[in-house]
């Protein structure tokens, strides 16, 4: 979808909203995203954040990335990591191959059909490591402000601005994901059950 985008809105009513109807209590998050919205509607952009949702499972990190693709109006595009050890699934394949495929992230903009979804990254603290290289380090170039407005993609063999893609991971565990990826983020806790 070259250059479709999607209107943003950063109205920080509609968004506090939408929390609210889609989620009970958890405020200390919800003010943390409507501050992240705030910021956004300043710079007039939400690009170069990497929102990390971390928290016990069920405590509702999924859901409310729904609910920050809904407030600001944008699509919303979920893929799992958990177990991930092969780089292609990322990058995708070279067209050399039977049964080549673009990666994930192409997949996710031809899926929503918009160049700014929101993108939730689920159990990045799951990635794996294969003999088909680093996912975690693939992930970087992904998730990098300063590379991603050329992220090149092995199927498409074309640099791919990606830099408008908001990006939220989830995960259980913080100490399991790689320093450099975690550098990278804005780490919002979940607290457990109580």
């Amino acid at each position: 979808p070259w250059g479709v985008v999607s209107d943003e809105n950063f109205d920080i009513r509609d968004a506090r909203k939408t929390l609210d109807r889609d989620h009970y209590g958890l405020d200390d998050v919800k003010d943390t995203i409507l501050e992240f919205i705030a910021v956004g509607k300043l710079k007039g952009t939400v690009q170069g954040k990497i929102v990390c949702l971390a928290g016990p499972p069920g405590t509702g990190k999924t859901s409310i990335a729904k609910s920050v693709a809904d407030s600001l109006g944008r699509e919303f595009y979920r893929f799992s990591v958990g177990g991930l050890s092969n780089v292609s699934e990322i990058k995708g394949h070279r067209r050399t191959y039977v049964g080549a495929m673009p990666g994930k992230i192409i997949q996710c903009l031809k899926t929503t059909g918009t160049t700014n979804p929101v993108i939730l990254i689920d159990e990045i603290d799951k990635l794996g490591q294969g003999y088909q290289g680093d996912p975690a380090s693939a992930l970087l170039e992904v998730l990098d402000p300063s590379q991603n407005s050329s992220f090149h993609d092995h199927y498409l063999d074309i640099p791919v601005d990606i830099s408008k893609v908001l990006f939220m991971c989830t995960a259980n565990q913080l100490e399991r994901i790689s320093e450099p990826l975690l550098d990278r983020m804005e780490v919002i806790r979940l607290s457990g059950y109580d």
